[in-house]
């Protein structure tokens, strides 16, 4: 006798839902007979749902595409989160189980979900916070607001492949942001990425490892491949800058010496500066007349935000619109962390206020000019 995976999952205990699905998937594949039964389509379309915890309850839509043959690509949304959307990572399904999870962060989100039709039933995770949902399709997948181009060059003799976000607009050519990233920094980089690329910014993510001092072998690959980018046809090549983050970017910033003409503007994110050493380097900003946006995140314990925002602001000045902002509430991810109020009621985590009404405005100001 064929089992369906509806009957299936009623036969279990509420909280044994997983272990159903898991039986119904094996199940799925081969008939009494031990004939192969038709496999079905991907779950792709727009999903919606709740989640909730602690009596808190927020709204999520999941965003399910084919991005090629038995492959999945997803998005993650929490319109009432200040916005927090996110390109999934390690999106997997094997019928009819669903896995994915947010890239990087120290926060990390999952979703562990079994399609039952047109609904996904499953566990949201947070860390530590575990959430039942089920969220129902409802129509075809809203389109990316970019697409993925790869990219292979030579820069100083070296070939790369990196892969460009190149917005779905009507321009031809966009103002674009390199994100330099060393290992500790590419997940971040990924993230902006993905959220500039949203807003209408070419994107593109340039590794690069830890460039010790005096060493200028990685400085000038970074160099090359910042200028061949520049030539790209998707490029607005009066328009781009560069973005750095971390212990590295004292190092990396080096690079706009090597650049010519020099990059349009620069970010830069968390970049330690607690001592006149430290910040030196980022002088050559200000000479350069290159505008400067510096964000610290008030509760990033790897650095001292306050004395580094202060040494940094004396070190690239205001010219040409420059600025240095210290985020207050925010972790080094930039994000405010979940917590629970004295009377028990559970707060979701949600990007810090005025990052991105900082970063976002400040860049379409660049580019208008």
């Amino acid at each position: 006798m064929r089992i369906s995976p509806l009957v299936a999952f009623r036969l279990f205990p509420r909280h044994s839902w997983l272990l159903c699905g898991l039986a119904a998937g094996l199940l799925s594949g081969c008939s009494s007979e031990g004939t192969q039964t038709t496999t079905l389509p991907l779950p792709v379309g727009h999903y919606e749902g709740p989640i909730s915890y602690q009596g808190t309850e927020v709204r999520v839509a999941l965003d399910l595409r084919e991005e090629a043959p038995g492959k999945l690509a997803a998005d993650l949304h929490f319109p009432a989160l200040g916005g927090l959307s996110f390109a999934a990572a390690n999106v997997r399904y094997q019928e009819p189980q669903l896995m994915l999870e947010q890239p990087g962060t120290a926060s990390k989100i999952a979703v562990h979900a079994i399609r039952e039709g047109d609904f996904l039933r499953g566990v949201f995770t947070l860390d530590s916070i575990k959430a039942e949902f089920v969220w129902v399709r409802r129509g075809q997948a809203a389109p990316r607001a970019y697409q993925q181009k790869p990219l292979a060059l030579q820069a100083n003799g070296r070939a790369r492949r990196l892969l460009l976000l190149i917005p779905t607009d009507t321009l031809s050519r966009h103002p674009a942001v390199a994100l330099v990233a060393d290992a500790a920094s590419a997940a971040t980089a990924a993230a902006r990425a993905d959220l500039l690329a949203r807003q209408g910014f070419l994107a593109v993510v340039v590794p690069v490892g830890t460039v010790p001092e005096g060493d200028s072998t990685e400085l000038r690959n970074v160099a090359a491949t910042f200028q061949a980018l520049r030539r790209h046809a998707a490029v607005d090549s009066a328009r781009v800058g560069l973005w750095l983050r971390g212990p590295n970017a004292v190092r990396v910033v080096e690079t706009v010496g090597l650049m010519t003409p020099a990059p349009g503007f620069m970010v830069l994110e968390n970049v330690e500066a607690t001592a006149a050493a430290e910040a030196q380097p980022f002088q050559q900003l200000s000479k350069l007349r290159i505008p400067t946006l510096a964000l610290y995140a008030a509760n990033d314990t790897s650095l001292n935000a306050r004395d580094s925002a202060r040494r940094l602001r004396a070190a690239v000045g205001a010219r040409g619109g420059s600025q240095v902002r210290v985020i207050p509430q925010a972790t080094a991810d930039f994000l405010v962390p979940g917590r629970l109020s004295p009377d028990g009621k559970w707060t979701w985590p949600q990007p810090a206020p005025g990052f991105a009404e900082t970063l976002l405005p400040w860049l379409r100001q660049r580019a208008a000019r």
